[in-house]
């Protein structure tokens, strides 16, 4: 998922002068103080990079971290989950624990 993440931190600086110290998968578009049309213009702008046809929407909302558009970015390029391995774990230990 690096390279995914590194393509948003590339663009971000490129297209909408972000400085990509100030930021980190945990940060939000709406922390990074965007408006409506940034956070258009970054999801066409990521589409077009990677000839994604079309991102699912909700992925480029105020409320998405970098790190969860870094993630569908990944999953789209790569046809696997980023964090495929996390949830099964997670999902065992809850089936384990009989929350599920």
């Amino acid at each position: 998922m690096d390279s995914a993440y590194q393509i948003v931190l590339f663009h971000l600086k490129e297209h909408l002068d972000i400085d990509p110290s100030r930021v980190t998968p945990e940060t939000t578009l709406e922390d990074l103080e965007l408006d409506s049309l940034s956070v258009l213009e970054l999801g066409l702008v990521l589409q077009d990079a990677t000839g994604i046809r079309r991102l699912d929407e909700g992925v480029v909302t105020f409320r998405t971290t970098v790190g969860q558009i870094a993630a569908a970015l990944h999953d789209h390029l790569t046809g696997e989950p980023a964090y495929a391995g996390t949830e099964v774990r997670m999902v065992s230990e809850a089936v384990s624990a009989g929350t599920r």
